[in-house]
């Protein structure tokens, strides 16, 4: 189905499918693909989805994670595997240095849906294993979140 996320609030996406607004729930949808600029091939990294100011989102194996850290973008995404059935959103609290490396991941913050001790820990290692741009003049160290759904 090819149309355009207008919204997401709420844990509900409308989208635009044809001029007719349609409403999904988020646990419903399994992934959506971004296009930049009309073309047909998918974006790396496809800016805001959400209605938070500054928050971007980026394709991690079939799976949208998304992030803010204060003027940074992901050069290389998380590596997101699940192994398991289990479903369930986790907020990890980040911490990135001036070089783009995630310095502390701290899953399980105030937004996540899950208790589940294996997605919190496959959070924590998919968090870590991003890289953010290198910002030279950036503080040593800015804080910020990612939200990845198993």
């Amino acid at each position: 189905m090819n149309g355009k996320v207008v919204s997401l609030t709420n844990g509900v996406i409308t989208f635009d499918f044809k001029g007719n607004n349609m409403k999904f729930n988020v646990t419903e949808v399994k992934s959506i693909l971004f296009e930049e600029g009309g073309s047909t091939a998918p974006a790396h990294v496809s800016g805001t989805v959400t209605g938070e100011p500054g928050e971007k989102s980026v394709t991690a194996n079939n799976a949208v994670v998304r992030y803010k850290v204060a003027d940074r973008t992901i050069t290389k995404p998380p590596m997101i595997n699940n192994l398991t059935q289990e479903k369930g959103t986790v907020v990890v609290s980040i911490t990135v240095d001036k070089y783009g490396h995630v310095r502390k991941a701290t899953p399980g913050a105030e937004g996540s849906t899950t208790k589940s001790e294996y997605l919190l820990t496959k959070a924590k290692q998919a968090a870590e294993s991003a890289l953010f741009n290198n910002v030279p003049n950036a503080p040593l160290e800015q804080n910020g979140y990612m939200v990845i759904v198993f």
